[in-house]
């Protein structure tokens, strides 16, 4: 991307070009003086270490700190450090940055070499600090039980859209004489809408328009001595509550389907704290489209669609880190390059298009055929776009891996008949009568099948067929380093095999494997290289084939399933806070073929706006303008002549 923050270096020092201000300091009588500076400002007076050690430990908790800054991450680093040390095992941290200008990660790392005590966390965001993109991004930290949401944007329009709850705020950022466009009112505003009751603050800062501008929406504050030269600081805390107010107990959800978007939502709610049970009829997980020995991930973008593109490249970068941090061995998942082609004057215009539109994003370059050939090893004979961070994932190990979480609980062979709604929540028939306990929530996630369980609810699913196979690695392609993509696949042999794939056909719904479709994925394969043998032994071994499930848009149906019985027909609406409340149904299904990349994404992002029907608010992953795109009931409120209610971003993203 190209907002990175432009960074002078004096003294070893990061100092930022733009606000002419350095992003931490140091004395040479104190070389870790930034560090023991954040501890005291914004540590210490947001309490935090006793705050932490206060955390229920029989029970899932969250806390939510809100900084304005990112810059070199110190902050972050010194409250994970402490989270670790004194929050129990259960709890887990939210710190949510907004930051104009992110570090390079060359720079972040640099920056942290002032820091050696803060090494172990530091390798930690380190590994997840990649392929950051304008607006949210989302870093898990799983080995601290922590999530670190960065909003790479402008404060001015971060802070309107920001709905969360928070405990602590850490007022950071280059000096209000510096940089006064973040120190308006829209901050102060933003913090009395945002803030929890007994939610602190703490800055480093004791200018009187930051008091003042506290104080005007309502915050208790005080100056009290700052660290080292710095004279004096403010802290301070919203209100309490006139009666202590309890957080509501995390929901029980049932799963109904264990392929890649089942397996996927349970490990993102399981991993909030609420007890999930998955239900599915068949004996083990990933038996349908998620049972593919091999998955290739990467987004294909076409610069037409805006939205389809939204969720192809958010969800790349989000899943890399997903995969990598779920564990899994380089037989399961691995990052090899890809290169995506256009054999055809059709693609070719494509992969120009997308290349001069999304290039400046960091996620892809456009080569031409002879450095792509350089880049693959082999001969290619047309211009590729190159994502140096394609990858290839085992599906069936990473459900697996998720469904091994301990607060999930999976029921094979539950075939479901009936879903009832009552007082105590929803209920599951079985295809033989038997009732499940009750569920706060349900979430259907099993592909087609989703419309006979939630009749009347406006999607319209299609089944596609896919024939995917191995073949016996070629002497011709033993060089090939990267997947080669076009219509179909080709990824470097392993263990005396090609991966290659897949066929692609709406409307059938027939899962035999056929020889036709081998021989079509072998000559989508052999377009893919001139280098390709088309006479090599290529028998067919271990050809799978399965259904995914397609919508009209080509857009999963992500979030809940209204009752739009009550609504008036009068005026369209144009605000979601118009529509009835959620009633603890959930639809995740309709990914095409593209599940493996977006099913995580988007489990995530419905996890968390799950537990916020449940009143547990936590930080984000998506605008509501996204959400609206994704919705399950969105065609039928075009029907309804409600196109102003469904939103999605009406441009590409831009630097």
């Amino acid at each position: 991307m190209s907002t990175h923050a432009v960074l002078e270096w004096r003294n070893g020092l990061p100092y930022s070009t733009q606000f002419d201000d350095v992003y931490f300091s140091v004395s040479p009588d104190h070389p870790q003086h930034g560090l023991a500076e954040t501890r005291h400002v914004f540590l210490a007076h947001n309490q935090l270490h006793t705050r932490w050690q206060q955390l229920p430990s029989d029970q899932p908790s969250h806390f939510v700190i809100v900084e304005t800054g990112f810059g070199s991450g110190l902050n972050f680093l010194a409250a994970l450090q402490l989270w670790r040390e004194t929050a129990p095992a259960q709890a887990h941290l939210h710190f949510v940055s907004i930051e104009i200008a992110p570090f390079t990660p060359q720079d972040l790392q640099a920056a942290h070499q002032h820091f050696p005590a803060l090494a172990a966390v530091s390798e930690a965001l380190c590994r997840q600090y990649r392929l950051l993109q304008p607006g949210i991004n989302q870093l898990e930290l799983p080995e601290y039980s922590a999530s670190l949401t960065l909003y790479i944007g402008d404060s001015a329009t971060v802070l309107p859209q920001l709905k969360l709850v928070a405990d602590a705020w850490f007022l950071d950022g280059f000096a209000p004489s510096k940089n006064p466009q973040i120190w308006q009112p829209a901050l102060f505003e933003c913090m009395a809408r945002c803030s929890r009751p007994n939610s602190t603050f703490a800055t480093f800062t004791s200018a009187g328009l930051v008091k003042r501008g506290l104080q005007a929406v309502g915050f208790q504050v005080q100056k009290v001595p700052g660290y080292g030269k710095k004279r004096e600081m403010l802290c301070g805390h919203w209100p309490a509550a006139a009666q202590d107010v309890r957080p509501p107990a995390m929901p029980k959800v049932a799963i109904i389907g264990a392929g890649i978007a089942g397996c996927s939502t349970a490990w993102f709610l399981a991993k909030l704290g609420c007890e999930v049970h998955v239900f599915d009829r068949a004996e083990q997980i990933a038996t349908g489209a998620s049972g593919n020995p091999k998955g290739m991930l990467y987004p294909r973008l076409n610069a037409e669609k805006p939205l389809n593109d939204q969720l192809a490249w958010r969800s790349y970068s989000f899943i890399l880190r997903h995969y990598a941090n779920l564990g899994l061995g380089r037989d399961a998942f691995q990052t090899c390059g890809l290169l995506q082609m256009g054999a055809s004057p059709r693609e070719r215009k494509r992969v120009q298009k997308v290349g001069d539109r999304y290039a400046h994003l960091g996620l892809l370059q456009s080569l031409t055929a002879e450095q792509a050939s350089a880049q693959a090893g082999v001969r290619i004979a047309h211009d590729c776009l190159y994502f140096a961070e394609g990858a290839w994932v085992n599906p069936t190990v990473a459900c697996a891996q998720m469904m091994r979480h301990p607060n999930i609980q999976w029921h094979p062979q539950h075939e479901i008949a009936a879903l009832t709604a009552h007082a105590q929540g929803w209920q599951l028939t079985m295809q033989g009568g038997e009732v499940s306990q009750a569920f706060a929530a349900v979430v259907v996630c099993n592909a087609a099948e989703a419309a006979n369980l939630i009749p009347n609810s406006g999607m319209w699913l299609n089944p596609v067929r896919g024939q995917m196979g191995m073949i016996p690695a070629q002497p011709e392609m033993a060089s090939l380093k990267v997947i080669l993509c076009g219509d179909g696949y080709l990824t470097p042999a392993a263990e005396g095999m090609h991966a290659m794939g897949a066929t692609f056909a709406p409307g059938d719904s027939d899962t035999d494997i056929r020889q036709a479709d081998h021989l079509s994925n072998l000559d989508m394969v052999s377009r893919l290289s001139p280098q390709f043998d088309t006479t090599h032994d290529a028998a067919m071994k271990h050809a799978r084939a399965a259904l995914r499930c397609g919508s009209p848009d080509y857009l999963p149906y992500v979030g809940p399933v209204l009752n739009l019985t009550a609504l008036p027909q009068t005026p369209p609406l144009t605000d979601f806070a118009a529509l009835p409340a959620p009633q603890g149904l959930y639809v995740h299904v309709a990914h095409g073929s593209k599940g493996l990349m977006t099913a995580p994404f988007c489990a995530a992002m419905l996890a968390q706006r799950l537990c916020a029907d449940f009143g547990i608010t936590l930080p984000a992953l998506t605008e509501d303008t996204f959400w609206a795109g994704l919705h399950p009931q969105r065609h039928l409120f075009k029907q309804l002549g409600w196109k102003a209610l469904v939103n999605p971003f009406d441009h590409a993203p831009s630097a």
